[in-house]
């Protein structure tokens, strides 16, 4: 039943117009999801071939050809996580003010998605934190005795340290993962704290914003967002920028040229000669950014303009895609639990070798899909219905 469930699902997620009025911006957050996914997976067990993404993850010693080639900039872009999450922050600020330029904000669709953000939101973390505060008190992480196998000490040791209480799991499921950013429980949630925070902002701006006078008012409120959160305003600036991106005129030519240009900053590493040459972002002996952040953001923008303008349509619009992009807000909040308990579990079952990690590696990829899938349908879905109609509900009373 699960199965044909999941195929009817697929169907849809091809077929209906109204899911995206871009499906290709939606493929492409699908396959932002799942490059999330991967990268986590390769940091927990697989850390050295990170090493010139992160260079506290430790080097690999006797590198192989193999190796030099799946940590290329041209393979590694494929589970870069962090060049994904900007993408997404990109993506959200296109999203979020497209019917600011095709139907302007006089029947109020910025505000409705204002007032109803926490919800959409947080109603689906309230859940995946629940989940995980299950899983943790039932002792079914295992990442800290993965973690001392596979050298991912840096990393994956850190996570779900003794002594986080229910309260803990209360407080983190109703404010303090989304306005804070704390992430003891599910820890890719400090995105979702820029990615509220990030939306309010650029959804006030647009609301508000002049008519005239906008390279200055835009420039304002940058400079106040830097203010306040300092190096990771770069972070808030991505929304801000994805916002941009609505104004481009589509260009046959330009599309190529933004993919290219994407898919070489995407792919930054430190220690590699195509990129040693590009400087720090800094301000006397201030460092702005963080260069990676910086370099990436750059690429996101520019992958992102690309599909905007219809660059690899085909591929994005094809059903794997879209079925991803459907489940890949549940993906983003789950995987991370599936990783330190099931796969975790796997790992330190199999005897170490390549193909333990590749059966592992297929597995996590089911659980997380199969989890993903049936949290869309019953708890997602949902809340963005919930949104909505809260939204709809306050406005209605104004008329």
């Amino acid at each position: 039943m699960l199965v044909t469930a999941m195929i009817w699902s697929f169907k849809c997620y091809f077929q209906k117009d109204w899911f995206m009025k871009n499906r290709s911006v939606d493929g492409l957050r699908g396959i932002a999801a799942f490059n999330v996914a991967v990268s986590h997976f390769v940091a927990a067990f697989l850390p050295s071939m990170l090493h010139k993404n992160y260079p506290s993850l430790g080097k690999n010693q006797h590198p192989s050809g193999l190796f030099d080639v799946l940590t290329s900039p041209m393979v590694s872009i494929f589970y870069n996580g962090h060049f994904a999450v900007l993408i997404f922050f990109v993506l959200s600020g296109y999203v979020l003010t497209m019917p600011y330029y095709t139907q302007g904000e006089s029947n109020g669709v910025l505000s409705k998605r204002l007032w109803g953000r926490y919800l959409r939101l947080n109603i689906p973390i309230c859940f995946a934190i629940s989940i995980s505060y299950v899983v943790y008190v039932s002792g079914l992480y295992l990442n800290v005795a993965a973690a001392d196998m596979s050298g991912s000490i840096e990393w994956l040791k850190n996570f779900f340290p003794s002594g986080i209480s229910l309260s803990d799991a209360v407080k983190e499921s109703v404010f303090q993962s989304i306005i804070f950013g704390n992430s003891a429980l599910i820890p890719p949630l400090w995105t979702l704290k820029i990615e509220f925070i990030g939306s309010l902002y650029v959804l006030l701006f647009y609301i508000s914003k002049p008519k005239c006078y906008t390279f200055v008012s835009v420039l304002m409120v940058l400079l106040l967002i830097y203010a306040i959160h300092k190096q990771d305003s770069i972070y808030f600036y991505a929304i801000f920028l994805g916002s941009f991106l609505n104004q481009l005129k589509k260009s046959s030519r330009l599309k190529v040229v933004f993919f290219f240009i994407g898919f070489y900053f995407g792919g930054f590493q430190f220690e590699n000669s195509i990129y040693n040459f590009l400087p720090r972002v800094m301000v006397g002996d201030l460092e702005v950014w963080d260069k990676k952040t910086f370099y990436n953001l750059i690429g996101a923008c520019f992958i992102t303009a690309s599909v905007v303008q219809g660059f690899g349509e085909k591929i994005l619009q094809w059903r794997i895609p879209q079925f991803l992009g459907g489940i890949s807000f549940s993906l983003y909040l789950l995987h991370f639990v599936v990783l330190c308990s099931f796969s975790s579990y796997v790992y330190v079952s199999l005897p170490m070798g390549r193909t333990s990690v590749l059966l592992n590696f297929a597995s996590y990829v089911l659980v997380c899909v199969l989890v993903s899938f049936i949290f869309e349908k019953y708890i997602d879905k949902p809340s963005i219905n919930i949104s909505h109609q809260f939204s709809k509900k306050i406005f209605s009373k104004q008329v």
